[in-house]
């Protein structure tokens, strides 16, 4: 996604700090970014980290063949140490692990931890400097009756749906669109 490199090479620029740290309803974001890291043109390896146990593979829109190429675990602890020691070790487990075996022809992207600070290329948790929400749609128009409202209910949620999303943060924001 070449909206957020952007955004991280600013943040780096300014803050020296590699990491992309999101909050918000990050799930979007993280989706599309781990479905174009391991589809075409890429073909990246990586492994999410997934300590709240939200990440749900089935929202992304990879092939089959490229799904065998995200790597979820969720470990029972989470401490900040045990945390670390998992991103430190993830070099090894896709080099040496046979469970890992069949991304050994691809490159290694890295880590996406869910739900923890301090740890891996992409952190997603209650606080970052990347924050993500439902793009705004216009407001309904002041003195609509409520009956108008339910009216346009159903054209109403479709515009949210078209909406997208907005990631933003003071280096820079962007829109995307989940799929």
């Amino acid at each position: 996604m070449d909206e957020l490199d952007k955004v991280a090479a600013r943040h780096f620029r300014d803050t020296q700090a590699a990491a992309v740290s999101v909050s918000g309803r990050s799930l979007p974001l993280l989706y599309k970014l781990v479905s174009s890291l391991v589809s075409p043109p890429h073909r990246q390896a990586l492994l999410v980290l997934d300590l709240d146990g939200r990440f749900d593979a089935t929202r992304l829109t990879c092939g089959a063949d490229d799904l065998r190429h995200v790597y979820v675990q969720r470990p029972a602890r989470s401490s900040p140490e045990h945390l670390r020691a998992l991103v430190a070790d993830a070099d090894g487990f896709m080099l040496y692990a046979a469970a890992a075996q069949a991304s050994r022809s691809r490159q290694w992207w890295g880590t996406i931890v869910l739900g923890g600070l301090g740890a891996g290329d992409i952190m997603a948790g209650w606080k970052g400097w990347l924050r993500v929400d439902r793009d705004q749609v216009q407001a309904f128009a002041p003195g609509m009756s409520a009956d108008e409202a339910l009216a346009q209910r159903n054209a109403r949620q479709q515009a949210v749906d078209a909406a997208g999303w907005a990631a933003a943060s003071p280096w820079g924001g962007f829109i995307f669109h989940e799929g």
